[in-house]
C-alpha cells in the first residue's frame, strides 16, 4: 500500500499546492495538509500534525515541509523520529505533490527519497541563446 502524504507549511502554501496539484492530476483528496498560522506556534503547528498523523491510521507516512528548518518540518521531524514510518522531506513543491500522486512505490523510505530526487531535479535555470528566436524546452 501507498505511504500516506501529508504536506506542511507556513501559512496557507501547502493547501495551495494541494489545490494547483488537483487541477493537473485530479483528485488529491487523500492527500492531508497541515498549515501553520502566524498564531498557531509550535504548540498549535503540533497539535494540527498530530490530527493530521492520526488520520492515517498508524500507517506509513511521507511529509513534505516547505522549509528546513523552520517550525513546520521541525514539528515533522519531531514525529518522524517517534515512528519509523514517517519520512520529512523538506523544500515542498508542486512536482513532488504531482509525482506523489502518479507513483506506485509503496516503500516509505523509497518514495521519500524518490520525492527528494524530484524536488530536486525541478528547480532548473534555463539559458537562452540570445540570437535564436526559439527556445529548447524538453
Amino acid at each position: 500500500m501507498k505511504p500516506n502524504l501529508i504536506i506542511t507549511s507556513h501559512g496557507n502554501l501547502a493547501s495551495e499546492i494541494l489545490n494547483s496539484a488537483n487541477m493537473i492530476v485530479g483528485d488529491t483528496s487523500s492527500i492531508k495538509t497541515v498549515c501553520m498560522a502566524a498564531e498557531d506556534g509550535l504548540e498549535g503547528t503540533t497539535k494540527k500534525m498530530q490530527e493530521a498523523i492520526a488520520s492515517c491510521n498508524h500507517e506509513s507516512i511521507v511529509i513534505l515541509a516547505d522549509l528546513y528548518g523552520g517550525t513546520p518540518f521541525n514539528v515533522a521531524v519531531i514525529n518522524a523520529q517517534k515512528n519509523d514510518n514517517i519520512r520529512v522531506v523538506s523544500g515542498l513543491n508542486l512536482g513532488m505533490v504531482i509525482e506523489y500522486s502518479v507513483s506506485q512505490l509503496e516503500d516509505v523510505h523509497a518514495l521519500a527519497d524518490y520525492l527528494c530526487e524530484v524536488g530536486k531535479n525541478g528547480v532548473i535555470a534555463p539559458a537562452f541563446d540570445a540570437d535564436e528566436d526559439d527556445c529548447d524546452i524538453e
